[in-house]
């Protein structure tokens, strides 16, 4: 009989003791539900381009398809827009005509606006680029977790390379940053996935 009721106690104690370790770490670890929700990227923004100010709440019947680069880029970026230009002229018409792609260049001091418009058409016709001082830049680049820096080039005439995201931002008919695609996966994933959102 006292081995019986030992045995209980033992439970009973061991349950509380239990019960008390659950309330004390759900305290410490409050669950996903509870945290604060992190900042959602994306978000409206204006740049100017060679034939008026972009404003991408313009655009919320098309698909807009964002890269951030400069026009003296010696790789990533060609090869970026290059890709998405020729996945565009592969979609149907019907598909090709409800998005938008926007060149934002990065080097306001070397990238005129006149300079990066004919930069981008040369990637693909309708192709819209623009640039801005470097506080807007950097707030749009923040908006999109994106990034960029300077570095000094002594030994090279360009004097200066910008460092930064070699990324596609998808962006939907409603406004919403809705896919990114990282540039070592622009040519497999982006003509599948813009053709995914116009439809």
């Amino acid at each position: 009989m006292k081995l019986h009721q030992s045995k209980i106690i033992y439970i009973v104690v061991l349950t509380f003791a239990l019960a008390l370790g659950m309330v004390s770490y759900l305290s410490l670890n409050p669950s996903v539900a509870d945290a604060p929700s992190r900042p959602k990227l994306g978000g409206d923004f204006s740049i100017p381009t060679a034939d008026g100010v972009f404003n991408l709440q313009d655009y919320r019947n098309k698909v807009v398809v964002l890269y951030f680069g400069y026009a003296s880029c010696p790789d990533v970026c060609p090869t970026a827009l290059a890709l998405l230009g020729n996945a565009l002229k592969k979609l149907p018409p019907s598909s090709s005509t409800q998005i938008q792609p926007v060149f934002i260049s990065l080097d306001p001091e070397r990238d005129t606006l006149d300079k990066i418009a004919l930069y981008g058409k040369y990637f693909y016709p309708s192709m819209i680029s623009g640039t801005d001082e470097e506080k807007v830049i950097d707030k749009i680049v923040r908006q999109y977790g994106a990034f960029y820096s300077y570095s000094i080039q002594d030994d090279s005439a360009i004097g200066y390379s910008v460092d930064h995201t070699s990324r596609l931002y998808l962006i939907d008919k409603k406004g919403v940053l809705v896919d990114t695609i990282q540039h070592n996966d622009i040519q497999k994933d982006v003509g599948q996935k813009m053709l995914k959102l116009t439809l």
